[in-house]
């Protein structure tokens, strides 16, 4: 018998390892008392309608994951609109919620102010409908709920070597593509079971501003800056500045009140407005400018303002 001794070569090029990654999905699950939005539902007797001022309401049913969850009807009331009326609703799922979804007011460009969950897996439990029913007038409340999903997002590390026996890594995304390499910080294995990365609330942040005015110019007014102005400070610093103050506004539904307020105040002032941050006033509201008075004007302005970005 004759041969030849040869060694045994792999195929090249060869993957030594292919391993899974993923980036987290996540789901937010939001509620509206404005009608038909893209966060909700609210209706009267079956009617989509905007639902406010209900003082007097009884909460008969919450049904998640198929069962409700408030374990017998009691009243509570939904104060005036907006923000006072989504506290109150806020403080009810809080309240009867057995998976923690930590219900917060919050703030996006297509629903304006709503009810949202903290980030949830994709896909978990499943958030129905509540149904109250209003004392005074006999109708029935409902408020459906809306979501926000983004799917677990998969890619594949592939390991290989060529057959000039150099080894490199690739990744390719859940179609076979190769892709840029995923952000270390954002990936976990396929097999993690991973709380959701993402916010845990919807982005509402107050970032700070500041602006020095010399001569007989004016500020912008603050009540047209785009985003939510929640405190001003005015420090005069020379010369005098003329501040004008206007808007009006009716916190029970009659006729408005009305200000035209307008002062000269001289160097050495410093004048402050703001709110409280709660949940009942979370912006200034009414026109709000400074104007230098002459060349010898010399003027801070200092304010926060509340932005919203609520993108996925």
């Amino acid at each position: 018998m004759s041969g030849t001794n040869a060694g045994i070569s792999l195929d090249c090029p060869t993957t030594l390892a292919n391993e899974c990654w993923k980036i987290p999905g996540y789901r937010y699950v939001t509620y509206d008392n404005s009608a038909t939005t893209p966060c909700g539902i609210s209706a009267i007797n079956g009617t989509p309608a905007g639902i406010c001022d209900r003082p007097n309401v009884k909460f008969t049913s919450w049904i998640i994951n198929g069962r409700n969850v408030i374990a017998s009807p009691f009243n509570e009331g939904l104060d005036e609109c907006g923000t006072p009326l989504l506290s109150d609703l806020c403080a009810v799922l809080n309240t009867w919620d057995p998976f923690g979804g930590n219900w917060i007011t919050a703030v996006s460009e297509p629903c304006a102010y709503h009810i949202r969950s903290r980030a949830l897996a994709p896909t978990g439990t499943d958030y129905g409908v509540i149904t109250a029913v209003d004392n005074d007038t006999g109708e029935t409340l409902t408020f459906a709920p809306a979501e926000v999903v983004v799917p677990d997002q998969f890619f594949r590390r592939l390991t290989e070597v060529n057959c000039d026996g150099q080894t490199t890594q690739r990744w390719i995304n859940d179609a076979g593509a190769t892709v840029p390499a995923p952000d270390p910080k954002q990936i976990v294995e396929c097999t993690a079971q991973s709380v959701p990365d993402a916010r845990t609330a919807p982005t509402m942040r107050v970032r700070p501003r500041i602006q020095r005015y010399t001569g007989a110019v004016s500020s912008p007014n603050f009540d047209a800056i785009a985003a939510d102005v929640q405190a001003v400070t005015l420090t005069v610093l020379a010369g005098a500045v003329r501040i004008r103050a206007a808007g009006s506004g009716s916190k029970t539904g009659g006729a408005p009140t009305t200000f035209a307020d307008d002062v000269t105040v001289p160097a050495g002032v410093t004048l402050s407005w703001g709110v409280d941050g709660d949940s009942y006033d979370l912006a200034l509201d009414g026109s709000l400018t400074f104007t230098g008075t002459a060349a010898g004007a010399d003027f801070l302005v200092h304010w926060t303002e509340h932005t919203y970005t609520d993108a996925d």
